[in-house]
């Protein structure tokens, strides 16, 4: 037992060392961004059914950070015509060298809006329509404007456009 416990230590101590040495970035307050990132799209079910009566539109807004953190509202009817939302904050991987404009996103947050009668067709979802959510995405940015493919579980892919803005 007292081994683990001196193992323990002495790996948060190293890992002390190796955060004290890396370079010190300026510090932003969780709220700061760098730009805003708008996207609307459409979503495509993997497998139509009579009960999807959703216009299939969406519409989001993400505060993009300079360390690739973001976070956002989305807001969307869902596939049996509820409106819906995702609260969400996630983080932009950016490939490297030649293929810098393309990213693998990972977006967690909550959703609200799948209630009665469709209250299961979201994982963990309650009788009240509150949900966690876990959302991967893959796309493309150049010059501001950007296109991303976003996995919807078992149940659809999303395709959006978007469009950076800067107000600061």
């Amino acid at each position: 037992m007292n081994n683990k416990m001196l193992m323990a230590g002495m790996l948060c101590a190293l890992s002390g060392v190796v955060a004290a040495q890396e370079p010190k970035e300026k510090e932003e307050k969780w709220y700061q961004y760098d730009h805003l990132y708008f996207q609307f799209g459409t979503y495509v079910h993997y497998n139509s059914s009579p009960d999807h009566k959703g216009n299939n539109l969406f519409g989001s807004l993400e505060a993009q950070k300079s360390n690739n953190w973001l976070y956002g509202l989305a807001l969307f009817d869902n596939s049996f015509g509820q409106f819906s939302q995702y609260l969400y904050g996630g983080y932009q991987w950016q490939f490297p060298d030649k293929y810098r404009n393309f990213h693998f996103k990972l977006t967690a947050g909550i959703i609200h809006g799948y209630k009665e009668p469709w209250d299961d067709k979201i994982p963990f979802n309650s009788k009240n329509g509150w949900a966690p959510g876990l959302i991967p995405g893959f796309g493309y940015k150049k010059n501001g404007w950007g296109g991303d493919i976003i996995f919807l579980g078992n149940s659809a892919l999303l395709f959006t456009i978007g469009k950076d803005f800067d107000f600061q």
